[in-house]
């Protein structure tokens, strides 16, 4: 076999790195050679790739101990913004309904006093009279109006216009039998009007009546 075949054919080989595991004393080690076996010794790359396996696992695990703060850290902040949010929704919550009820109180101010006009305009074309009034005195006034209690008549009679009768008659023909009322016509009861005369007193529910009644309590202001 020629050089250069010898040459093609040859592949140079180098042993792999050894040492000895947990080697304390090299010159103390070596001065028994003889007495080494094959445990004691360690390939180099075996070690390297433990080595780096050791590695890669601190790595996953300083990896997930960041992770675990990021979310941690994400958690908490989450929390605390919504808190915040919540607090802001209740501050506006909290003005909006403020701000409602006030709009709300001026409304009423400025609708009653128009209610109160419409009311005495109304009133003052159907009695043909217009008289000035001052309107906080008339609205103590109705409320007081309403909460009068109803009287007890003795041998009442109640007095209404004539193109009332037959009306009347017919609705309240038992309720006057029993409670012995007596009905009596007068031209000058308006239509929409009634009057009641009795032993006891009297009611006069007429338009004109129920407008001069509210103008004394107004003038005299009885409220």
């Amino acid at each position: 076999m020629s050089d250069i075949q010898l040459k093609k054919k040859w592949i140079k080989w180098y042993p792999k790195a050894i040492y000895l595991k947990n080697s304390q004393d090299t010159k103390l080690n070596l001065s028994n050679s003889n007495q080494f076996l094959e445990k004691d010794f360690c390939d180099a790359s075996h070690q390297e790739s433990l080595n780096k396996k050791n590695h890669n696992t601190e790595s996953k695990v300083i990896d997930l101990i960041k992770t675990q703060s990021y979310q941690d850290g994400f958690n908490t902040g989450f929390d605390k913004a919504k808190q915040e949010d919540n607090l802001i929704l209740k501050e506006k919550l909290n003005t909006f309904f403020l701000e409602f009820e006030k709009s709300i109180s001026m409304f009423e101010k400025k609708l009653y006093p128009q209610i109160l006009q419409t009311v005495l305009t109304v009133s003052s074309y159907i009695i043909g009279k217009k008289d000035n009034v001052d309107q906080s005195i008339l609205m103590q006034y109705i409320k007081r109006i309403m909460n009068k209690e109803i009287m007890y008549l003795k041998k009442p009679n109640l007095i209404i216009h004539p193109n009332n009768k037959i009306l009347t008659e017919k609705v309240f023909k038992d309720f006057l039998q029993i409670h012995q009322w007596n009905l009596i016509y007068d031209d000058s009861v308006d239509l929409n009007s009634y009057k009641i005369k009795s032993e006891s007193g009297g009611v006069d529910a007429t338009s004109n009546a129920r407008w001069n009644e509210l103008y004394r309590f107004i003038c005299s202001e009885e409220y």
